[in-house]
């Protein structure tokens, strides 16, 4: 008996189904396995940025821990190079701009004597370098307070880096062009990486932020991400990532004792001729002291060390003791008597045993500041100029009434890698 048509056709869409079914099951796994593929691509690419970005960062920290042997005799230690402008992987003559600006340019991989570095997309690596940690011209001062100028920001706003501008070094690894970016080529063999010899004109080809060249303010540098107008990648560097590093060198403990010998010395010239058994008296000594105080509190002057010049800091040390200078008080009794008390051990480091001293003036250094529930805040001018954030314990309280000792080291230690040195350091001058 021949079924009727409709059982056929039913019987026909039945076996149609199971089939339609496994060809879209196929294709989406098709693109399942196409999209991870896909993905591991991107994060292969990804990688090979990331790893020139660390590469790029840990020469910058090494040119800074190594700057006074880099043919910088005599110079201070921390400071990083500026920007390529020309196109030729070298620091060129007025790269950096005004002295405080921040600079944007290539990244100066020979300078920093390395190969060519390139992202996943065979992209040179952009950077950008604060006002306070460029070589040239160099910051006033640079220590482990000296601030950033810029925080790694997310397409939305979203702060990275931190909520603050502490960030004084980033390196950006362009990726590919975006619509509407067109990256001419290197016109010549000596320029290897894309674009013309003006790093300035080609910002807006290579990174996707209006960025200019010149950064006299703070500035919010922006990472991409997958699925927004911006695909920079970024790696930066903070001041405490800096002399973290820094601090790990064997000879910096000499470096810090340095800045205090040399800045005792200095004080102790100047008032060499205070006091009643000083027959040479010409009261250039009390002037001095009237001149540099902050407050005189009965017999007790106290204030912060002024310049190199103005103290007559010996040349050779005049660099490290302008870079740190910010650190450090003096306190001196006007008369020239011994009429201060100080309670001094060796350092942090050694056994704790102390010898009380007199002395006429004291030199105070105030260590790196205190992090944690209640924090020493160095960041502004202000806070720079406010001694309660520089010492601790019965030394603040001595320096701000004019009453009482002091207590600290004569050395600087670091008694934990990962905690600050945030011990004060005093020298005597009897």
């Amino acid at each position: 008996m021949t079924p009727p048509p409709f059982s056929i056709r039913h019987s026909h869409g039945g076996a149609l189904l199971p089939a339609v079914l496994l060809l879209l099951l196929m294709a989406s796994a098709a693109l399942a396995v196409s999209g991870h593929l896909a993905y591991q691509a991107k994060q292969r690419a990804s990688g090979r940025s990331i790893a020139a970005l660390a590469q790029a960062k840990d020469a910058l920290i090494g040119y800074a821990f190594s700057y006074p042997e880099l043919q910088h005799d005599g110079q201070a230690i921390g400071y990083m190079p500026c920007p390529d402008k020309t196109n030729s992987g070298s620091v060129s003559l007025g790269a950096c701009n005004a002295r405080d600006h921040g600079a944007i340019g290539r990244f100066p991989y020979r300078t920093l004597g390395l190969p060519i570095l390139r992202d996943s997309q065979g992209q040179c690596l952009w950077y950008a370098i604060a006002g306070s940690a460029k070589h040239n011209p160099k910051p006033l001062t640079l220590n482990w307070d000296s601030p950033g100028q810029f925080r790694v920001v997310s397409p939305s706003g979203r702060a990275i880096s931190g909520e603050k501008y502490d960030a004084i070094a980033v390196i950006l690894a362009p990726g590919a062009a975006l619509p509407g970016q067109t990256r001419p080529p290197a016109p010549t063999n000596a320029q290897r990486c894309p674009g013309s010899a003006n790093a300035s004109s080609d910002l807006p080809a290579f990174l996707d932020q209006p960025y200019a060249s010149d950064i006299p303010g703070n500035l919010d540098i922006v990472q991409g991400g997958l699925g927004t107008d911006s695909n920079d990648i970024t790696a930066w560097i903070t001041v405490d990532d800096l002399f973290g590093a820094l601090r790990r060198r064997s000879d910096f403990p000499a470096l810090i004792d340095a800045v205090l010998d040399a800045a005792a010395t200095a004080l102790q010239s100047r008032l060499a001729d205070i006091g009643p058994d000083n027959p040479g008296d010409n009261g250039a000594g009390t002037a001095f002291l009237t001149a540099q105080a902050e407050t005189i509190i009965g017999n007790r002057a106290h204030g912060r060390l002024p310049d190199s010049a103005t103290l007559g800091i010996a040349a050779e040390q005049s660099a490290a003791h302008d870079n740190w200078r910010d650190q450090l008080r003096f306190v001196a009794c006007m008369d020239g008597s011994a009429c201060l008390t100080a309670i001094l051990a060796d350092s942090a480091t050694s056994p704790p045993v102390s010898a009380t001293e007199t002395c006429r003036a004291l030199v105070l250094f105030g260590g790196e500041r205190l992090r944690g529930d209640a924090p020493q805040q160095r960041s502004t001018a202000a806070e720079r100029a406010d001694t309660t954030q520089y010492l601790e314990g019965m030394n603040r309280v001595s320096f701000t009434t004019g009453v009482g000792n002091y207590a600290g080291y004569r050395h600087y230690a670091v008694t934990d890698p990962h905690l600050p040195a945030s011990e004060d350091l005093i020298r005597c001058i009897p």
